[in-house]
């Protein structure tokens, strides 16, 4: 378990919960115990509970992770398996270690693992990159005879095919975490996916539009005429993700506060992300119809809209404003972050905005463009 991790003491009346502690990393409560109202927000989302207990005056930690069931039912189980692994230390004076013949074996395990924090996209994404590269070229080794020249030899490999840098990245984004979990189980001491190089490039994504432009574009999303896509536009324009402005609920809107928020599943950093609910999109929820539960952007025949669907609708309006320029739907994010940094907003306030766990990621969205600088030179000009 990470140092980092913030661990508060699980309590709930008429259960043994001594020594289950929720694993609360990104501070969603503010209080020090969990309770069952607590434990009822978590319902079928990823949680992680810590159980804890001495064997041979040391303490024993043991991190479990449960997703698709309510809280409650994770607490339960939490309190079978810490019965089970006392038990198990007392016999054998030792957890067996999971046993992994292969890399592929550890990588089924972990992907199934992350296949509810994840969306569909992203797992999809993953899988094919890993099938491509991975599967067969170091797949079938044991997992603790993968040693860095073994993944440096895939980038190279990559490279010298002529592929854009980004894609040699991925490799690497992809095994890092497979062998943090790897750590974690014990099964190895060392990462070997953080031994690479990698070339540097340039991975600023660069999409602007003219003020005038920008405004015919929320002029058009304004006056679409399907109000199901014109509120999907909305949320896109002001800066989520496609996947996160489909899948949200009513559950995740509060009018009291303000706010809304995107659940761990749908956000790209598997992390809890709250924003604040502008005028906008709040006029827009009010005149839709609020309801209390269920997808704000119903299918025809799915849960929900889905991304083919949506994209017919994104290139209709992409004509009724008048744009000639190609503009993917994931643009709406770097334009919000074109615009705003050349405006004087900080990288820190819009890494807020985008829900980014650093700046750093942030600038790939936010290019300043020579007006900027020509400003920003004039005034030192003016200050001598």
């Amino acid at each position: 378990m990470p140092l980092n991790d913030v661990i508060k003491k699980i309590i709930i009346p008429g259960f043994d919960t001594s020594g289950l502690y929720l694993s609360d990393k990104d501070n969603i409560f503010d209080t020090d115990t969990i309770g069952k109202a607590e434990l009822k927000k978590l319902d079928n989302q990823p949680l992680a509970i810590v159980v804890k207990f001495w064997h041979r005056s040391r303490t024993i930690k043991k991190t479990l992770r449960f997703h698709d069931i309510s809280g409650l039912n994770a607490v339960k189980k939490a309190i079978k398996t810490r019965l089970e692994l006392k038990e198990e230390l007392e016999e054998n004076g030792q957890i067996k270690k999971k046993n992994f013949k292969s890399l592929n074996e550890l990588w089924a395990e972990y992907i199934e693992l992350k296949r509810d924090s994840l969306s569909e996209k992203n797992v999809y994404s993953m899988l094919k990159t890993y099938d491509k590269w991975i599967r067969f070229t170091i797949g079938e080794l044991a997992i603790n005879k993968v040693y860095a020249p073994d993944i440096q030899a895939i980038i190279n490999t990559i490279l010298r095919q002529g592929k854009q840098p980004r894609t040699a990245q991925t490799i690497q984004q992809l095994l890092r975490p497979v062998y943090n979990y790897a750590i974690d189980l014990g099964i190895v001491t060392t990462n070997p996916a953080t031994k690479i190089s990698l070339p540097a490039f340039d991975n600023t994504m660069d999409f602007n539009l003219t003020d005038e432009k920008r405004k015919d574009l929320y002029n058009a999303i304004q006056n679409y005429e399907i109000d199901k896509y014109k509120g999907i536009m909305l949320f896109l324009y002001f800066g989520r993700r496609l996947n996160e402005a489909l899948t949200l609920r009513w559950e995740n809107i509060d009018f009291d506060q303000k706010t809304y928020y995107i659940i761990v599943q749908y956000s790209k950093n598997r992390k809890r992300q709250e924003y604040p609910l502008i005028e906008p999109l709040e006029a827009f929820l009010v005149d839709y119809g609020v309801r209390k539960q269920g997808f704000i952007f119903e299918g025809e025949t799915t849960p929900h809209v889905t991304d083919d669907t949506f994209r017919g609708h994104w290139k209709k309006v992409l004509q009724l404003a008048g744009i000639d320029k190609k503009m993917r739907i994931h643009d709406t994010r770097h334009l919000l972050g074109n615009t705003m940094v050349n405006q004087g907003e900080t990288l820190e306030a819009l890494s807020k905005v985008f829900g980014h766990s650093s700046v750093a990621i942030t600038k790939r969205y936010a290019k300043t463009n020579l007006a900027t600088a020509d400003r920003v030179l004039g005034k030192y000009m003016d200050e001598k």
